[in-house]
């Protein structure tokens, strides 16, 4: 049989390994400092945001932002309907009240949608998958109706938007390096932002709120969610590949389209990077037999994220209609999509899906 080829892994080359070794050998003393500094200022202007703060991951990276937002309790919150659970979980952590909303055909929050719901005081827009779709219309909306916008673009980083970089959307946002996102430190999160005020209060409030630095006076309430240089050596190594790993998934995407039915496919703009490769099927039942005859042939794959409305812990929030993302969520398969796969497995891949349908 051949080796097993799985849904995502991290890209970890020697390079990297370089990377960890030159600092843990460096007399250091592992925590946040330089190196951190220096990830945070190059993500930064890469994103094109003037402030950036690293923390331990992306669920971190959103509480934060809604702190720094004002958005606590009783605030009311809109994620949209297909999201990884840590969006609305952070909602939840910060107090404030979810409202889900539902998605369009390209997976990212409905503007339609979100006009059906009174009284927000927050938004979480998700490019998700490194779809960007109507963005920008809603961060407009959001600006004509003063409702305090925060982008979640753990999948998105090297992603766009037709006129402006993923990480650039709203007041705030946020990032994501867990191991199958396009650049890894293991775990790790980043909190982007222009406004100077909401800087200083991060800075403040993952440090103690300490007076100053190795102080133990504190000028207020404050928590730690500092990261490790050691991790940012690894980020800082992965960052420097971001335009191959960009280009990576970006031909991946090409050979997919190359040898499955593209009809089979949600398609990426030119300007959007994707994270993962998804398929549509007709039906669960289908998708689910799809997934074993991978299974079967050494190819992992993996179910989209299940509407958060279909979520035991969430089926009283308040909620838009779900017609959509309830139907269209449970027929989603997420293909083999690491920056490391070759041509030739995506060829391997395809055939064995083409192979299911045409016998099916």
């Amino acid at each position: 049989m051949s080796k097993k080829i799985n849904q995502v892994e991290p890209n970890i080359a020697d390079d990297d390994i370089l990377s960890v070794n030159q600092y843990i050998s460096s007399d250091s003393w592992v925590t946040e400092h330089k190196i951190t500094r220096e990830l945070e200022d190059q993500i930064g202007k890469f994103v094109g945001r003037k402030y950036s703060i690293a923390v331990p991951n992306g669920t971190i990276a959103l509480y934060l932002s809604l702190l720094a937002s004002g958005l606590s309790k009783g605030k009311r919150v809109g994620v949209p309907n297909m999201t990884m659970v840590a969006t609305i979980n952070a909602v939840l952590w910060a107090d404030c009240e979810p409202i889900l909303v539902d998605v369009n055909d390209r997976l990212c929050m409905s503007l339609e949608s979100l006009k059906s719901v009174n009284n927000l005081d927050g938004l979480i827009y998700v490019p998700l998958n490194g779809r960007t779709e109507e963005g920008l219309d809603i961060q407009e909306y959001c600006e004509n109706n003063e409702i305090v916008l925060i982008e979640d673009s753990a999948h998105a980083l090297g992603s766009r938007y037709e006129s402006q970089n993923c990480g650039q959307l709203g007041k705030l946002s946020t990032l994501s390096f867990t191991p199958h996102k396009i650049i890894t430190m293991g775990q790790g999160g980043m909190v982007l932002t222009d406004d100077l005020n909401l800087f200083e209060y991060l800075e403040k409030i993952k440090t103690f709120n300490r007076s100053k630095d190795k102080s133990d006076w504190h000028e207020g309430f404050g928590l730690n969610f500092k990261i490790t240089d050691l991790q940012a050596s690894l980020g800082l190594s992965q960052f420097a590949k971001l335009e191959h790993f960009i280009n990576q998934k970006k031909e991946i995407l090409k050979h997919y389209k190359h040898y499955l039915d593209e009809n089979l496919i949600i398609n990426f703009y030119e300007y959007e990077t994707p994270w993962f490769f998804d398929i549509v099927c007709k039906s669960i039942d289908e998708k689910y037999q799809l997934s074993e005859y991978l299974k079967q042939n050494n190819i992992e794959s993996r179910d989209a994220y299940p509407p958060l409305s279909k979520q035991s812990f969430l089926k009283e929030t308040e909620k838009t209609d779900m017609l959509y993302s309830e139907s269209m969520a449970e027929r989603i398969l997420w293909l083999p999509s690491s920056t490391n796969l070759t041509e030739s497995q995506i060829k391997s891949i395809s055939e064995k899906i083409n192979i299911f349908f045409k016998e099916n």
